[in-house]
């Protein structure tokens, strides 16, 4: 394989394993130049701020089936680890999500005139998600003579998505009057790979008496930009191009609003990432037709008196029946994921303030929320903090810290949504790291804001 496209496939495949940015934490920050990527009516007090290629990096990963301590035990006897595959399906949903992403900032500016805010940034993404049924892992640790013995297990969604695009975008906001502030940013997308799944229905029943099996279901998988890593005549391709030229092209927006109440409540919310890309390059649509076919096994006597029988063609002969289907290559559009944010703060001091947002995701038709309490803390313009609580993919154990500190015009900022994750990552379903440095030049001082508490 030429060297290009290894490296390419290897910062795909690096990133998803280190991945799940949802940046609870970044949303109290919200002062912080990059909190206008979760609501465009954020902006920072600074009248320039600019952040310098690969300043802001923010990784994650997140899964809503099992922790790993679910999967692995401590034996009472002599405290070795022994695998309790039994009791990680126990902990499962019916329909479980690995989630994972990265989000690299290249350049980034933002500045304030008067009541206006500008801003642009040039982002790269890559989104994945991994869906898999808890059947799935039934079928594989009990085989299809236990509990799934007359029952159809459904392995309905399996599927795999992943979305890896660069994003060009044009924010700016405004101060309506003196309670009320409105965002938005406009987004042009530029995709490099995108793996679709489109159907997924998959269903394997055991015959209780004759153990048949009827298999069912149905798949359509949409793929671009990866026909380089299984086909040999694609060797001109060059994914890096597709950063740039734009020949998968799409659009997004961001909305946002704030208002403030009175100098105690204020409110927030914001819609992210509505849109879409449409794929046309290297693309490769694999559809099977619908399945519905009765596997009766293997004629075992055949194979044993006739030697010019081949049981691995037979088995192979089987599969290719079931799963017949075919290839194309049309063009394609698929949504980004779409979230929204809704949040209150009460201000108990100048200094400190609490906080509770309510998180909302889509996932292919399927809606996830979180909800997450916070504490917010900020000392004049060098210092702010927050700590926050978080339950999220079925996880009622996350601890969120951040902070963001300014030296002169360079601002320094780490936050995770999850610091459980480093001190016991075996007890953790969610991991995530966000880091970066601004330049912010000229902050604005909010005389109005320091009076009412004087």
């Amino acid at each position: 394989m030429n060297l290009k496209y290894l490296f390419f496939l290897l910062v795909l495949l690096g990133s998803s394993k280190l991945i799940a940015q949802k940046n609870f934490t970044l949303y109290g920050l919200n002062e912080t130049a990059q909190a206008h990527y979760l609501n465009p009516a954020f902006k920072t007090k600074a009248k320039f701020y600019l952040s310098l290629p690969i300043a802001y990096q923010s990784f994650g990963v997140s899964n809503s089936g099992f922790k790993l301590n679910d999967l692995l035990q401590t034996r009472a006897s002599d405290d070795s680890l022994v695998l309790n595959p039994n009791n990680a399906l126990n902990k499962m949903a019916k329909l479980n999500f690995l989630t994972a992403e990265m989000h690299n900032e290249l350049f980034a500016f933002g500045f304030n005139a008067k009541d206006n805010y500008f801003s642009f940034s040039l982002t790269n993404h890559l989104v994945s998600n991994f869906t898999y049924p808890s059947d799935l892992f039934r079928f594989a640790i009990e085989g299809n003579g236990k509990s799934l013995l007359g029952k159809r297990a459904s392995l309905d969604g399996l599927g795999f998505n992943l979305n890896s695009y660069i994003e060009y975008a044009f924010g700016y906001n405004r101060k309506i009057n003196s309670k009320l502030t409105l965002g938005g940013r406009l987004k042009l997308l530029s995709g490099i790979a995108n793996v679709d799944t489109r159907k997924s229905r998959l269903g394997i029943t055991t015959d209780p008496t004759t153990f048949d099996l009827t298999i069912d279901g149905a798949a359509q998988v949409n793929t671009s930009g990866i026909k380089p890593f299984y086909e040999t005549n694609t060797a001109t391709y060059n994914p890096f191009k597709s950063i740039l030229n734009f020949k998968n092209f799409g659009m997004a927006v961001d909305l946002g609003a704030t208002y403030q109440l009175n100098e105690k409540f204020a409110f927030s919310a914001s819609l992210l990432d509505l849109g879409a890309i449409k794929w046309n390059t290297q693309n490769a649509n694999f559809v099977s037709n619908d399945v519905n076919f009765k596997f009766e096994g293997v004629d075992l006597n055949q194979y044993l008196n006739d030697s010019t029988y081949s049981f691995v063609d037979a088995i192979t002969d089987t599969l290719t029946k079931v799963f017949d289907g075919y290839q194309k290559s049309d063009s394609y559009i698929s949504g980004l994921y779409t979230r929204f944010y809704v949040g209150s703060t009460y201000q108990m001091s100048k200094s400190f303030a609490f906080g509770a947002t309510l998180y909302n995701e889509i996932i292919k038709k399927h809606y996830r929320p979180g909800l997450i309490l916070s504490g917010n803390l900020k000392v004049n313009n060098w210092f702010a903090a927050s700590v926050n609580y978080s339950a999220y993919a079925r996880s009622f154990a996350n601890i969120g810290l951040g902070f963001s500190i300014k030296g002169g015009p360079i601002q320094w900022y780490v936050i995770s949504d999850n610091i459980l994750a480093f001190m016991a990552p075996q007890g953790a379903k969610n991991a995530h790291l966000s880091t970066g440095f601004n330049i912010l030049i000229g902050p604005n001082k909010d005389k109005e804001a320091k009076a009412k508490f004087e």
